[in-house]
């Protein structure tokens, strides 16, 4: 519903009463004046017929034929048959049309004798609305909607008068100057709910100034003063609104008193401003410009938290920002946003920027590659900080979201869809990422040092969602064990190794390692191939052509080889590491001797002894130990000072992982030339388009 006007509440407050008085008498007379007219059409109802057939009969009986042609156009027409209901309408609307002259007719007398009967409202009507007298039939409606037009009207023109800033403007649209800026810049410094209007309204026909579709008070033409009006906006709008509505400080956010009479008045200006904020967030590609609407959009949050809709608008637009731009400093300044509002307004909004976040990521996920996926790394890190906040509120949420995925999972095992699409529900990017984003989630919640560091004295509830967590990962690993989705498994794979390293829960990860090695992709003697080595780390799936090649084979030995060390430097000073390798120890050994891949073996051979000396240096450590195996906090104190990289399998990952990080960097270089390459042939491309259209152009001329 819409505002009522000042006229609108002016009417009601001096002449509703009168106005519905005089209304009842006017229905009480005319409801008589029908009881009357009823009785009079009942009794001539067989009569009218004759007369009109008679008169129609006449018009064509006593005409002659001569002066029938000579009428020119006024050629009289026989009446068709009517049916019974089209009679009978007509003769309701001619009532109706009787009735309505009637009514004219009696509100005259009335108005007459309304000088006798309430002299008092007859001297206003003199003095005030003298039309009233001189009655004619109207619309009352039609008559009060433009008297609110012309009481807008009027009170805009009296608005604008009293603006110095707006004596100059002639025209319907007033021309935004330098000087007009600076004046309204000045005025801002002791801000009125007038000047903020003016301002707001100025700086939305800025940032609409490519939009002809709609029609606004002030046009901006001037580059220079463009600039400054969105400064202004940005900038003196936010520090102008908080010194006519100061915002108290209670429990570290930021509350706007109801009590002030401004609060109401700035309501509706700060909603339209937010639609300027809305599109400035969807175009922002600029570092500068997108930190500074999001700094000012920033100050404003209090005065938006109240409005439900308009403040999830907001997020959500910064959402899109965040999971969308290419631009890592614009990536940053909007989680900075999102950050200080969820913290500042945990109950309000904390719950909508975690599924906002996480939904929105899932949508910018599906096209992942080696260009984008630091972007996408980005997000999901950033949003485990997010998920940090409150981990009452990060496992609600991230229960529900986890149960999604399971019953993905179940409906493509239980084979609800086609044989053909059930696993595209899971193997695909969405799915994968969503697994890996969970595991960071959880990975950072509950690691045991970040929470001596936070002093929490109970255990995360986040705790609870490894379990389920693991067992969806499991089971998506296993759907298609296959060697053209083995890349998806060693990602996954590296998802479940960041989660056992941080939450010091033990997954048994190396059967889903070994499981390679029975494949035919390592058993079979490959074939030659020229294709490109495969990238493990940003591909879920390898083309048919690689399966059974060397460089396939290959890649997955070295894959092997990687994750075997890191899941096993978890436990390198773990007591019970002889244990825990006796039985790998044993297996690759049997491996080594069926097969005929040499490269292969070579470094099998060096990690089985790298295993063998740790296991033994262990032992030697363990020796002196004077507790038992049920003594588990004594157990899990075993070499606690002592640095993981100074053990025998310690040096070989830390030699492993230098080699890898190389080769990454090689590959990043040789992928940035590849992209630097490209774009400056597309751009040579385009300006050789440019220059032939304007030699086809000159030849027209």
């Amino acid at each position: 519903m819409g505002k009522t006007s000042k006229s609108t509440k002016k009417f009601q407050n001096k002449h509703l009463k009168h106005t519905i008085e005089h209304r009842k008498e006017v229905q009480k007379h005319n409801k008589l004046r029908g009881n009357r007219k009823k009785k009079s059409t009942t009794t001539n109802d067989g009569e009218e017929p004759k007369r009109e057939r008679k008169a129609a009969k006449e018009v064509f009986e006593d005409m002659p034929v001569d002066e029938f042609f000579a009428s020119g156009f006024e050629v009289p027409k026989e009446k068709k048959s009517k049916s019974k209901k089209e009679s009978e309408s007509e003769a309701d609307s001619d009532e109706e049309s009787s009735s309505d002259e009637e009514d004219e007719e009696q509100m005259k007398a009335d108005l007459d004798n309304l000088k006798d009967k309430d002299p008092e409202f007859y001297k206003y009507l003199q003095e005030n609305d003298k039309g009233l007298l001189d009655f004619e039939g109207v619309n009352p409606l039609e008559a009060m909607g433009e008297l609110d037009e012309e009481v807008e009207e009027e009170e805009e023109e009296q608005g604008d008068g009293d603006d110095s800033d707006d004596d100059t403007v002639k025209n319907d649209k007033n021309e935004i100057t330098i000087q007009l800026v600076q004046q309204w810049s000045k005025n801002l410094e002791s801000p009125n709910r007038k000047i903020i209007r003016n301002v707001c309204v100025a700086f939305k026909a800025a940032v609409n100034i490519n939009n002809s579709t709609e029609d606004y008070k002030y046009a901006v033409t001037d580059p220079k003063a463009f600039q400054k009006v969105m400064l202004l906006g940005l900038k003196k709008i936010p520090q102008a609104i908080q010194k006519l509505v100061k915002y108290k400080i209670a429990n570290g956010s930021r509350t706007i008193p109801q009590n002030n009479p401004n609060v109401s008045q700035l309501s509706n200006i700060l909603k339209s401003h937010a639609g300027s904020y809305l599109l400035l967030l969807g175009d922002s590609n600029n570092t500068d410009t997108a930190a500074l609407v999001l700094s000012s959009l920033q100050e404003l949050l209090p005065y938006y938290i109240s409005h439900r809709k308009l403040v999830k608008q907001i997020i959500n637009s910064v959402v899109n920002i965040w999971a969308s731009s290419t631009n890592v400093e614009i990536q940053i300044a909007a989680f900075a946003f999102l950050n200080n509002a969820a913290r500042e307004y945990p109950k309000s909004l904390l719950e909508l920027i975690l599924k906002s976040s996480y939904s929105t990521f899932l949508q910018n996920c599906r096209k992942t590659n080696v260009h984008t996926m630091p972007q996408l790394n980005f997000c999901k890190n950033s949003a485990a900080e997010l998920y940090g906040i409150n981990e009452t509120t990060s496992y609600q949420v991230g229960f529900e979201f986890v149960r999604q995925l399971a019953i993905h999972l179940r409906n493509s095992i239980n084979g609800t869809r086609s044989s053909n699409e059930s696993y595209k529900a899971i193997y695909n990017w969405q799915y994968c990422h969503s697994l890996d984003f969970w595991s960071r989630v959880i990975a950072q919640s509950c690691n045991p040092e970040r929470e001596l560091q936070n002093h929490k004295s109970k255990e995360s509830p986040m705790r609870q969602l490894i379990y389920p967590l693991v067992q969806v990962t499991l089971g998506a690993i296993r759907l298609i064990p296959t060697a053209q989705f083995f890349p998806l498994r060693f990602y996954l794979i590296r998802s479940l190794l960041r989660l056992s390293q941080q939450t010091g829960v033990y997954i048994p990860i190396y059967p889903l390692i070994s499981e390679i090695l029975t494949s035919t992709a390592i058993t079979k003697a490959p074939k030659p191939s020229k294709l490109q080595a495969v990238d493990f780390e940003n591909n879920i799936k390898v083309n048919q052509a690689y399966l059974g090649t060397k460089v396939y084979q290959e890649g997955l030995c070295e894959q092997f080889i990687e994750l075997t060390s890191e899941f096993f430097i978890m436990y390198t000073k773990s007591i019970a590491f002889p244990e825990l390798v006796t039985p790998v120890v044993l297996s690759l050994r049997r491996f080594m001797k069926k097969s005929r891949n040499t490269k292969f073996n070579k470094q099998l051979q060096q990690l089985v002894e790298k295993l063998n000396t740790n296991a033994t240096f262990i032992t030697q450590r363990r020796s002196n130990v004077e507790y038992g195996p049920t003594n588990k906090t004594e157990a899990s104190l075993f070499l606690n000072d002592f640095e993981w990289s100074k053990t025998p399998l310690g040096q070989y990952v830390v030699v492993q992982r230098q080699i890898r990080e190389e080769r990454r960097r090689i590959l990043q270089e040789a992928l940035e030339a590849e992209e630097e390459a490209r774009k400056k042939q597309q751009q040579q491309s385009e300006d050789e388009e440019d220059q032939s259209e304007e030699e086809d152009q000159e030849m027209e001329d």
